[in-house]
C-alpha cells in the first residue's frame, strides 16, 4: 500500500512538468516538516546535504543520532511555523536561506508534554535539482 501510494505521489509529480526552483525549494521546506511530524527519519537525512552542519559543529550522523532519539522519545511531535521567510540568493542561485520562528512540540500521547520556540537559520543547497538542507542553526527564545 505505501509502495503503491509512494508511486502515485511520484507519479504526480512527475505530471506537473519542471518547477521552479522556488517551487522546489518551498516543496522541500514543506517535505522537512512534513517529515519530522510524521516521524519519518529517512525522509528527513534524505533532504540533508552530505556536508550537513547544524550548529557549526554536529554533522550528519549526529542529526541520525538526535532524529532518533526524538522520535522514540516522541509519539507524536509538532512543528509550528509562526513566521518564515525564504530567499534565493540572487548572486548564487544554487543558495537559499530561510529563517523562521517555530514552536516544536512533542507528546508521548496526546498532550504534549515538552515544547520550544527557536529562531531558526537554514541554508540550502539545489544540487541537480534538488534542494538539499547545508547548514541549520537556532536560537532557543525564552
Amino acid at each position: 500500500m505505501r509502495t503503491l501510494l509512494l508511486l502515485l505521489v511520484t507519479l504526480t509529480l512527475c505530471a506537473c512538468g519542471a518547477s521552479s526552483p522556488d517551487e522546489r525549494l518551498n516543496q522541500a521546506i514543506d517535505q522537512l516538516q512534513e517529515s519530522i511530524e510524521s516521524r519519518d527519519r529517512e525522509q528527513v537525512t534524505a533532504l540533508l546535504h552530505p556536508d550537513f552542519s547544524a550548529q557549526d559543529q554536529f554533522d550528519n550522523a549526529w542529526a541520525e543520532r538526535t532524529l532518533r532519539l526524538m522520535f522514540l522519545q516522541n509519539q507524536r511531535i509538532g512543528v509550528l511555523v509562526s513566521s518564515q521567510e525564504t530567499q534565493i540568493d540572487p548572486g548564487y542561485p544554487e543558495r537559499a536561506e530561510t529563517t523562521a520562528r517555530v514552536t516544536l512540540t512533542g507528546a508521548e500521547r496526546f498532550l504534549p508534554n515538552s515544547a520550544g520556540q527557536y529562531d531558526i537559520r537554514l541554508l540550502w543547497l539545489d544540487v541537480d535539482g534538488q534542494w538539499l538542507l547545508r547548514d541549520i542553526d537556532w536560537q532557543r527564545i525564552r
